[in-house]
């Protein structure tokens, strides 16, 4: 979900469409981390790679 500035709805970048493998999909997501500009970073399993 990605929320700009100002905005008062959001935008579902990754995992709106259930599990996958498509870009847009996770699959057994199992860890998450921010880094320090506060992007998320997601753990994804069955696909392995993170996004």
């Amino acid at each position: 979900m990605r929320w700009l500035k100002g905005a008062t709805e959001g935008q579902i970048l990754v995992g709106g469409k259930g599990a996958g493998s498509e870009p847009d999909q996770l699959n057994e997501p199992i860890g998450l981390s921010f880094d320090r500009y506060g992007n998320l970073f997601v753990v994804d399993a069955y696909n392995h790679r993170v996004q």
